[in-house]
């Protein structure tokens, strides 16, 4: 089956009309004898292409055209050599294959028959125009496979020294436990109102310092969330607090105060209870997951090796001056 990736990315790729009335306005390439238009790079291309032809005449905006027309043609060249290969191969999918990658997408996307049609529709695509989308891409991807997979290897100690190299991967989100009290001072309030709030904070600190209990001091005084309940925020994780709370909040050592601190709301104090991240899980548990990881690693690199391959056997003749940077036969 085509990788979920797939198949959702080809509901949001650019359309292409169900018949191409385009004029062949230039030749950019000849591959095999397969022509290539100048627009079709330029389709291929999109946003980055016009950018280009947006910038002021002169060395840079035909730099940025080059780029664009090459990346273009790196990306035509490989989907017209692995073509080439799927014809010469016989590969063929069958239509309950490409009914099945369909209903893998609805059942993905939650989209009924009439839904996937509105998608495909505000996409400018019939659903015949994506049934044939999805079985060339389907076709290639089978083709990909069969010439990548028998040079797939993952051993045991890949696995595990990818495992001892990567262990954060597997790890949960750092945790503390904070407490909070909060000194508001109103959006807009003059300086000296601000002043005296500080002031009032600096007296908590010397407070702190000298032995009261942080919870009843929230209960107290604290304006801000959890004041009841001394302040308590709970196990809050890392990178869901603003920045310049967060800074200071994992900077403290279980038990520790912080400073006064001035927030978007008044001024604040902190306090760790404790901090935590979730243990990695036993090499057992993640096993599978790492050998399929370190698989489609290899794959994706010896894709590239298997199209590289088929581009020094192939004959390229290149028309435009443009892509004569990029592969050449």
């Amino acid at each position: 089956m085509i990788p979920n990736l797939l198949l959702l990315a080809l509901l949001a790729a650019p359309a292409t009309p169900a018949t191409d009335r385009r004029p062949v306005d230039r030749v950019a390439a000849i591959v095999n004898g397969d022509v290539i238009t100048l627009s079709e790079l330029t389709e291929r291309s999109g946003s980055e292409y016009r950018r280009a032809a947006e910038m002021p005449p002169g060395t840079a905006r035909e730099q940025a055209r080059a780029r664009a027309l090459q990346a273009a043609f790196e990306s035509v060249l490989a989907e017209r050599l692995v073509e080439n290969e799927v014809k010469t191969l016989g590969i063929d999918v069958t239509e309950a294959q490409v009914d099945t990658a369909i209903d893998d997408v609805k059942k993905r996307n939650n989209l009924s028959d009439d839904m996937l049609k509105q998608a495909l529709a505000a996409e400018g695509l019939s659903v015949a125009t994506y049934r044939a989308r999805l079985r060339k891409d389907f076709e290639n991807h089978l083709l990909i496979a069969a010439k990548v997979q028998n040079r797939v290897k993952v051993t045991e100690d890949d696995v595990k020294g990818y495992y001892q190299s990567h262990l954060s991967e597997f790890t949960g989100d750092e945790q503390a436990k904070l407490r909070l009290i909060l000194l508001q001072v109103p959006a807009g309030a003059p300086s000296a109102d601000d002043a005296r709030v500080k002031a009032t904070g600096e007296t908590l600190l010397a407070r702190l310092a000298a032995g009261e209990d942080f919870a009843d001091l929230a209960k107290q005084v604290s304006q801000g969330p959890g004041a009841s309940s001394g302040g308590d925020l709970g196990w809050v994780k890392k990178g869901t607090m603003p920045i310049e709370l967060e800074r200071v909040a994992f900077a403290l050592a279980p038990g520790q105060n912080s400073g006064l601190v001035r927030a978007r709301t008044g001024w604040i104090i902190l306090k760790s209870d404790d901090r935590r991240t979730a243990k990695a899980p036993p090499l057992e548990d993640v096993r599978d997951r790492i050998r399929e990881k370190i698989g489609n690693q290899q794959a994706d690199v010896y894709r590239k090796q298997y199209i590289e391959e088929l581009k020094r056997e192939a004959i390229i003749e290149l028309k435009l001056p443009e892509l004569q940077a990029t592969t050449s036969g």
